[in-house]
């Protein structure tokens, strides 16, 4: 699957897309704008047409990771009183009220998916990548809340890998899958800067620091987690992805997970290849 991922595609719409334009894309059957042309406005019909061709392909990219994203037809309109307004956006199509949150929640899933997939294809291992969507399929079955379905991925996502991959391969695609994500800084504290990526893109309410400190944190709190619990297993993949994104050397995973009143406390120790739990799915000590 090696190619233009999530985030690249959607970087080149950002870069045609203007806050003032009068343009917008949608789809011509359903008057949705799903992502990734939700809320964007382009500056002329040209640039536009060039949004509908972006926007075809992210789309085409996100069904390789999900079969079960919806098609839409794209089609330029010129915005102009009531037209102006915001639509709906939708993955899969949904009628629940637009917010940024959703928005934000919706596309950080799919990217942090990608960027796992994107790590398997290239250390060879498809048939991690085949049972991990073979499985996110039959789960989503039986998944009522179509709304949902990108945090189940995730959770999906996490089990398998802890179940196919040794712990040093676990590392390992970790450590690669964030080279299929933006850049960002170093930190001395890691953990908290994941945790409040984590809470800007919506995955989590709120965090606090139970043991340790930030710069060696052992046991953190964690509200609202959006992820469901999966086989006896909190999916951790996110928090372990962002943390090992902003770690120069040996990262901390969260290795266990045990459910409080308001959430879950999370124990967190460094990511070693000989490790027995390298941070995608931890076990709930109930």
């Amino acid at each position: 699957m090696i190619g233009r991922t999530l985030t690249d595609i959607r970087a080149e719409l950002e870069d045609l897309a203007e806050e003032s334009g009068e343009y917008y894309v949608q789809c011509g059957r359903t008057g949705e704008r799903p992502v990734p042309v939700d809320g964007r406005r382009f500056p002329d019909r040209e640039t536009a047409v060039q949004a509908v061709r972006v926007a075809h392909a992210y789309r085409a990219t996100l069904r390789r990771y999900d079969p079960r994203a919806p098609w839409y037809d794209f089609v330029v309109c010129e915005a102009d009183g009531e037209a102006a307004e915001e639509r709906a956006w939708s993955f899969p199509p949904a009628t629940g009220a637009d917010t940024s949150s959703q928005r934000a929640l919706v596309a950080y899933c799919h990217d942090l998916a990608g960027a796992v997939f994107e790590a398997l294809s290239a250390s060879d291992h498809d048939g991690v990548e085949s049972a991990v969507m073979d499985s996110y399929l039959s789960a989503a079955e039986r998944t009522p809340d179509r709304d949902r379905l990108c945090c189940l991925l995730l959770a999906t996502m996490a089990t398998e890998l802890r179940a196919r991959l040794p712990p040093a391969a676990r590392v390992d695609t970790l450590q690669r899958a964030t080279a299929h994500l933006p850049a960002v800084p170093g930190s001395t504290t890691p953990v908290r800067d994941a945790l409040d990526r984590l809470e800007s893109t919506g995955l989590v309410d709120g965090y606090a620091l139970a043991e340790g400190q930030w710069d060696r944190p052992r046991t953190v709190t964690v509200r609202g987690y959006e992820l469901p619990t999966h086989e006896g297993r909190l999916p951790a993949l996110p928090l372990s992805v962002e943390t090992v994104r902003r770690t120069a050397g040996t990262p901390r995973v969260v290795t266990e997970a045990a459910p409080v009143d308001d959430g879950w406390r999370v124990a967190l120790s460094l990511a070693t290849p000989d490790s027995t739990s390298t941070g995608a799915a931890a076990r709930i000590d109930v």
